[in-house]
């Protein structure tokens, strides 16, 4: 039995695949970044290290490793940047989550979720988040203790920031975008790529320190 959450998922993906396939998909591809192979019908796109390949009309997901399943949350959220994508050039000028029209309701939801779990898990040897980073195709970034840029989609980029803590006060963080982000995805898909990354970034930490440890 499919839970609500799956069925919401089922229908945003429907819409979404619908809403493009009305659309002008050469345009789409040039706009967002992604590749359209005309006489295969295939586009490609890099999903957070990960080329992903999408028949076309159908929309049909295929991971560049056969035997992994492309989860659902993924598919909306790349078809929502195909869909949505306006071509803008990244600014190189970096905004918090706070900063971005009608981000208020999910303030609360997006620190749970992303920095604070963020910190939790690297807090404490914020240094470890470079080499989580590193396995998803980010980088090192020259903001707070440590930083970290993380190549998530052709032209969107999350930067990665962590302050170490002292005798006074605890370790904290935050997650910054280029201030285009908004012409490249709603808040709500902000928040689901966060997470998605934050996620990554934490799985890493916690099997480093499984090898570390022995285990």
């Amino acid at each position: 039995m499919r839970s609500p959450e799956q069925d919401n998922y089922q229908t945003a993906f429907n819409l979404v695949r619908q809403r493009l396939k009305q659309a002008d998909i050469s345009e789409r591809c040039r706009k967002s970044g992604a590749v359209y192979q005309l006489q295969e019908g295939i586009i490609t796109i890099k999903f957070i290290s990960r080329p992903y390949l999408i028949q076309w009309p159908g929309l049909d997901f295929a991971s560049s490793a056969p035997e992994e399943e492309v989860p659902l949350r993924d598919k909306i959220l790349i078809l929502h940047y195909l869909s949505k994508a306006s071509g803008i050039p990244p600014s190189g000028k970096l905004i918090a989550f706070a900063q971005l029209p009608g981000c208020e309701p999910y303030l609360p939801v997006f620190q749970k979720r992303t920095i604070d779990r963020l910190v939790r898990t690297f807090g404490k040897q914020p240094e470890n988040l470079i080499a989580a980073a590193q396995t998803i195709g980010g980088s090192k970034a020259q903001y707070g203790d440590v930083g970290v840029v993380i190549p998530a989609l052709p032209k969107v980029s999350v930067t990665f920031i962590l302050w170490r803590g002292d005798d006074e006060f605890p370790p904290s963080g935050n997650i910054l975008f280029d201030r285009t982000v908004e012409n490249y995805l709603d808040v709500e898909d902000i928040i689901v790529l966060s997470e998605i990354i934050v996620g990554e970034l934490c799985r890493h930490a916690m099997k480093t320190s499984r090898t570390e440890e022995g285990i």
